[in-house]
């Protein structure tokens, strides 16, 4: 509790502490620093006949400035870059630096000269730096940020009238963290804790995110839906590295525009890094940690003319270290305690994962793109786990088991190997009026993973001493192939009819199958069969589909008044076989049409403050594990399997967010409810298995009745001076689980709280420190939460109707050091858990059984990453015609994050 009233502290003194501090609003957004300019700005268009709307071949395109003359003592008007235009009339001006007044100046044979002044608000800049990066009247949304970067002009009439074009607001190198209402965006450049490691490092700084020892994520204790650059992935985040993400974004309550999967988790999304920068640019790292495995990586980004090519590429290998202790009660029939069973555990897991993306855009046009990008995944793992348990009986209900106790040994080694490739084609279309584009997209992706593992059991029975004569011994082999394959198509269409009138529409078709053969053989005293194999073989496919539209309408009412609403509709089917020895069983599932409105109101109170209330509807269908009847034997403690008539569930969402974007920083508090139906839950049943003599206690997945969750989500990020910057994020939930219709579970309730507390401090001699420190009170295991992350060899049997999660927490310690020019080369050391605290400790009751699980997992892991980033932006290097470079404006500059997106 004192850990919660200290994060709760910090975040409310960190919201009044503006008030007393002046001029301390520093620089959150790293913009222009020490005199450096970004160099990012674009500029493009097509000239048109005024009569004819045809384009103007051969015109003159100039953008100038106004410099300083140190002999006349005068400022005049100086060409930036010039070109000519070409057949069609298009003409681009890229590389731009963001601070300065420009004159866009265009002359033609027969034409009336074009002159009109263009501007990078250096006024809205700064607001959008001291208001957490949120550009005021957009919301912090980056699309839109990058939209204003790379401005269509749209058609440029040759004619006497001068059409006024509107200023640009742009937006430079983004803060840690940006705040919206409707998205949280977080930038992965300025996360040295990550430096180094996987997409699930990143995600434990990000607000209202948790993550467990295994990688398990969890959004306000509900798992979220993964995208990467806007679309689902087959990825996972412990297969993408930290160093290839660009900015994570996320959505606690999605509108009907995006997938209505995934329940009431929202939407991740991972940007990807990709640059569209003229010339060429990249980075290259390397880095150890403290078990002596290496990573490394690189990116290069290449333009020239019509050419965008980006390429990335990691190697990393890794050590990861666990240790357990299960407690296991076992009750007869009757309800009454049975035996006990004490198991320590530990795991050993070792492997190689390599990443790479490339991919190439190609600039048809200024308004049209098309893109071919391809990830690929490729990691091989051996996990050594070793289990010791001793079994007692209860003497006060079985007294004639008196000085019974049986000792059970269990060494396991897994090897296993995953490969995924994924691929897509995206064209985008930009139509001549500002934010009117078509795009469509096409992913493929195909996986695959292999799994052979070995189990040697050893058992011994009272009578016997564990050490001497065994009463039987049985090794076990279990291989597992699987296969799958994710086929996806969308297709958005944008209209902004008028400034404040927009309207969204779009198709979406998925098609998914899979295909798993798992061959099990066991023996006892290395001769008799144990079970009879031939029934635990088993081979199971599975395919399934899902069509969704959606429209949605937005309007600005009054100027403090806006709305918007949208409607998606989705259907999906889903078809398993499983081929045994016998006859195959095929189950079908067909779910008609469903519809899932969403609903904004926003009121802007002020400049800089705002009230939104939200309303939305999503789904929750069962993946394969959770319908496969295969059971899983390589816990003999926690056998499971799923089951094939699950349904989906369905959940309501309700918000109410207030933001107030202040000097130096941005505050935001969200009130929220959510309400499931058919909540799918894990429980415990009784059931004889294929080869069993006796009912065995299996874990395996239900629907309950229903939950509900309501809560505070409280997120402040303040600038206190130019050196120190930090964010608190407290989240105050109570969670309800109606379970009462499962045989042996019942409803419960839970009060809850989690904090989170990022601290950045910048030092001289270009040292910087980051401290982020979470901690997580007594909560109900999330819904539809995984067990046993990949590299962790446990199953982490939990039942989430009637489980929790014991209190924990943890904090993670970066330092940097950047040198040689521009701070091109840089060292990072890092640690996680520095206290060794983060502990996964669970608790799980049924009417067979109950758990008491816990596990450390890496405390106190250590990494060392070397940086170093190069480019050349001379644009003279590509021999680019027509463009006229005046090098004193290219000196400085960062890139602002680019996002996934095309132009």
């Amino acid at each position: 509790m004192r850990v919660f009233t200290f994060l709760l502290v910090c975040l409310l003194a960190s919201y009044t502490l503006q008030a007393q501090v002046r001029g301390g609003g520093g620089n959150a957004g790293g913009g222009r620093r020490g005199g450096q300019n970004a160099n990012v700005g674009h500029f493009y268009g097509r000239v048109v006949d005024a009569k004819t709307n045809k384009g103007v071949d051969g015109a003159t395109v100039e953008l100038l400035r106004n410099r300083y003359d140190s002999v006349t003592h005068t400022s005049k008007p100086v060409v930036v870059q010039g070109l000519l235009t070409k057949a069609n009339g298009d003409f681009s001006l890229e590389n731009l630096p963001v601070f300065g007044n420009y004159i866009l100046r265009i002359t033609a044979i027969n034409y009336n000269d074009y002159s009109q002044p263009v501007k990078f608000d250096i006024k809205g800049l700064a607001g959008a730096q001291g208001q957490g990066g949120a550009a005021q009247g957009q919301g912090g949304n980056m699309d839109q940020i990058l939209d204003a970067i790379d401005k269509d002009l749209g058609n440029i009439k040759m004619k006497a009238t001068v059409t006024q074009l509107a200023d640009v607001v742009i937006n430079a190198t983004p803060p840690q963290y940006k705040m919206a209402v409707d998205k949280k965006v977080f930038n992965v450049d300025k996360n040295i804790v990550a430096a180094g490691g996987m997409a699930t490092d990143v995600l434990k700084n990000v607000p209202s995110v948790n993550v467990d020892i295994d990688g398990n994520i969890t959004l306000r204790n509900q798992t979220p839906q993964i995208f990467v650059d806007g679309r689902p992935t087959t990825l996972t985040m412990d297969e993408i590295p930290a160093d290839a993400i660009e900015s994570i974004e996320v959505m606690t309550n999605p509108s009907a525009k995006y997938d209505a999967s995934g329940g009431g988790g929202g939407i991740i999304n991972v940007v990807l890094k990709k640059n569209k920068k003229v010339g060429y640019n990249g980075d290259l790292r390397a880095g150890v940690d403290s078990r002596g495995k290496f990573n490394g990586g690189g990116d290069i980004n290449v333009r020239q003319g019509k050419f965008n090519f980006f390429l990335n590429g990691n190697l990393r290998q890794r050590k990861s270290v666990s240790t357990g202790t299960l407690d296991q009660t076992n009750f007869d029939s009757l309800g009454r305690a049975f035996y006990y069973t004490h198991q320590p555990s530990s795991n050993t897991s070792e492997g190689t994962m390599g990443f790479g993306r490339a991919g190439l855009d190609y600039f048809l046009d200024n308004r049209n793109t098309l893109t071919l990008a391809a990830n690929y995944f490729h990691g091989t793992f051996d996990n050594y786990d070793n289990y010791n348990s001793v079994t007692q009986y209860d003497l006060n209900n079985y007294p004639a088991y008196a000085d019974s106790t049986s000792t059970f040994a269990q060494y396991g080694v897994n090897k296993s190997m995953f490969r995924n490739a994924e691929g897509e084609l995206d064209y985008k279309h930009n139509f001549a009026k500002s934010g009117h584009e078509l795009t469509a997209d096409l992913n493929v992706s195909d996986r695959k993973n292999t799994t052979n593992q070995v189990v040697n059991s050893y058992v011994a029975h009272p009578d016997v001493p564990f050490s001497g004569s065994l009463d039987y011994f049985y090794p076990e082999n279990i291989y597992s192939n699987g296969t799958s394959q994710s086929y996806n198509f969308q297709s958005d269409y944008v209209n902004p009819f008028t400034e404040k009138t927009k309207l969204e529409a779009g198709i979406r078709g998925n098609y998914q199958k899979q295909s798993t053969d798992n061959l099990y053989e066991n023996s006892i005293d290395s001769g008799k069969t144990f079970y009879p194999n031939v029934a635990l073989n088993n081979n199971f496919k599975y395919t399934s589909e899902v069509y969704a539209a959606y429209a949605q309408f937005s309007s600005q009412l009054t100027k403090k008044l806006s709305y918007q609403a949208g409607l998606r509709g989705e259907s999906s089917q889903y078809q398993g076989t499983l081929y045994t020895s016998t006859q195959p069983m095929t189950f079908t599932h067909n779910f008609p049409l469903s519809l899932f409105p969403s609903a904004f109101l926003s009121y802007k109170i002020s400049e800089g403050q705002s009230l939104q209330a939200n309303y939305t509807r999503r789904i929750n269908r069962p993946n394969f594990w959770q319908l496969s009847p295969y059971v899983n034997r390589s816990d003999s403690l926690a056998l499971s399997t799923g089951n094939p008539d699950l349904v989906p569930e369905f959940t309501s969402s309700y918000e109410v967010n207030y933001q107030n974007d202040y000097k130096g920083g941005s505050f935001l508090a969200t009130v929220y409810y959510k309400h499931t139906t058919n909540l799918i839950t894990r429980n415990v049943i009784r059931e004889l298995l294929p080869g069993n003599l006796d009912s065995s206690n299996v874990y395996t997945y239900q629907n309950a009745s229903s939950s509900e969750v309501y809560g505070l989500d409280l997120t402040n990020r303040y600038n206190i001076t130019k050196w120190l910057d930090f964010m608190a994020n407290v989240i105050i939930y109570d969670s309800k689980i109606n379970a009462g219709n499962l045989a042996g579970l019942s409803n419960q309730s839970q009060f809850s709280y989690f904090g989170k507390l990022n601290v950045d401090i910048k030092l001289p001699a270009n040292f910087s420190i980051q401290l982020n420190g979470d901690y997580q009170s007594k909560t109900i295991v999330p819904p539809n939460s995984g067990g046993g992350g990949r590299f962790g060899g446990f199953n982490q049997p939990v039942s989430t109707a009637n489980g929790y999660i014991k209190p924990t927490g943890g904090m993670d310690f970066a330092v940097k050091k950047e040198f040689l020019k521009n701070k091109a080369a840089s060292i990072t050391f890092n640690m996680q858990d520095v206290f060794r605290t983060r502990i996964n400790d669970a608790v799980s009751t049924s009417q067979y059984l109950t758990l008491d699980y816990s596990r450390l997992r890496d405390p106190q892991f250590m990494r060392l990453t070397f940086a170093y980033r190069f480019g050349k932006m001379d644009m003279s290097l590509f021999k680019k015609k027509n463009m006229k470079q005046d090098q004193q404006d290219q000196g400085g500059g960062g890139d602002i994050g680019g996002g996934g997106g095309t132009r």
